[in-house]
């Protein structure tokens, strides 16, 4: 039966398809301070440090808007008067930190490699020792703009040779890739409710060490923004100190519900590698070409080049694949006549079935019936890299 084109699955980099269960929470009224709210927020808040093995040692504050403001919050709020914070970049959302940091005034040094090129643990250790007024350490964990992973479990490693604070952009990943905050020394980790959390746009997390907090305690110039008051007083009152995006965070909260019922982040990590494989393997069927080595490669997006072909049009792929009840990425931000590809999100590997078949036709209605084949056998993927626990 052909996908609904008025109610499309969406198969972006964010915003993600949630479930109709989640949705379904959001038609009811919420009051903020009431029985429901405080045990949508209890439950939220707990199992967002569980899921980083942070228990007792780490605090889930959220805040309203998007993860950026999260990323905002902890740059502003957890760099001391007089530290130094070293942004690596390969993307677009490491290169918004390094925004962050010229509009809060944070001092910050640069590490850039290519687009679709993870950095070395060695040009981590090499700028460190350059720069003895380095304090911090943030990297995006997987660069949205391309499906690239960065190497967490390197990085931390020399951040903690060198008593350097880490935080961590999780955006992309948390909820589907492990992440064992303590045993990677991490300071903070910055999460969006929507993504591979599967809730809906609208709150921004930090999950953050309480000993970083506490001592960063006044160190933010933003009011909104200020981590340590926000969490003082949810623990105190188990409220926001604003309105709360209410309807938002009880979606948070039966994602949270139907992340642990699925099997937790290893179950959430499966189904997007099925996703990520049954997408690659059918697309290079097609003749498409990814653009990221799987040996760098994420389960959550795929990038594919343009097809070198006269009458190839990515406006008429996503109108084509739009009319048949997909929406894919319209933009192309790291690299250009490229396209991506979401595998995250309420998203199952016969979606993924039903997406190729769509983008085949929509060729076929460009007048590309065929791209040509791709011997699978010589591109063997791979995601067993950095993923499992």
């Amino acid at each position: 039966m052909p996908r609904d084109a008025s109610d499309p699955l969406l198969l972006t980099p964010g915003p993600v398809s949630v479930s109709r269960s989640t949705k379904e929470v959001m038609l009811k009224d919420r009051a903020s301070g009431g029985t429901e709210f405080v045990r949508d927020l209890t439950l939220a808040r707990t199992y967002m440090v569980a899921l980083v093995n942070g228990q007792g040692a780490y605090t889930a504050i959220p805040l309203p808007g998007s993860a950026t403001y999260a990323n905002e919050a902890v740059i502003a709020g957890l760099v001391p008067p007089g530290g130094k914070l070293l942004v690596h970049t390969n993307g677009v959302y490491g290169d918004r930190l390094i925004e962050i940091c010229s509009h809060t005034g944070v001092p910050h040094a640069v590490i850039r490699t290519a687009p679709f090129t993870p950095p070395t643990a060695a040009q981590f250790e090499a700028a460190i020792l350059a720069d003895p007024a380095i304090t911090h350490v943030m990297v995006v964990h997987c660069e949205t703009s391309t499906g690239v992973l960065n190497p967490l479990e390197e990085i931390a490693a020399v951040c903690r040779a060198h008593t350097k604070g880490l935080f961590v952009d999780a955006v992309a990943s948390f909820g589907a890739i492990p992440i064992d905050a303590p045993a990677l020394g991490l300071q903070a980790i910055t999460v969006s409710s929507n993504k591979c959390m599967q809730g809906v746009p609208g709150i921004g997390w930090s999950v953050v060490q309480k000993t970083a907090l506490e001592n960063n305690r006044g160190n933010s110039t933003a009011l909104t923004l200020d981590l340590w008051d926000q969490n003082q007083h949810m623990d105190r009152t188990n409220s926001f100190r604003f309105t709360p995006p209410t309807q938002v965070l009880a979606a948070f909260a039966q994602a949270c519900r139907e992340h642990a019922a699925e099997g937790g982040t290893p179950a959430r990590l499966a189904r997007y590698t099925a996703n990520w494989k049954r997408l690659v393997d059918g697309m290079r069927q097609m003749g498409f070409a990814t653009v990221v080595p799987d040996a760098n490669a994420s389960p959550i997006v795929a990038t594919f080049h343009n097809p070198k072909h006269p009458e190839f049009s990515f406006q008429k792929l996503f109108e084509g694949m739009q009319n048949r009840g997909f929406v894919i990425f319209p933009g192309r931000l790291a690299l250009a006549d490229t396209f991506r590809i979401g595998c995250m999100g309420d998203v199952h590997e016969t979606d993924m079935a039903e997406a190729i078949t769509a983008v085949a036709e929509t060729m076929h209605e460009m007048g590309i019936p065929g791209l040509g084949h791709t011997d699978l056998e010589q591109n063997p993927i791979n995601l067993a890299h950095s993923l499992s626990p």
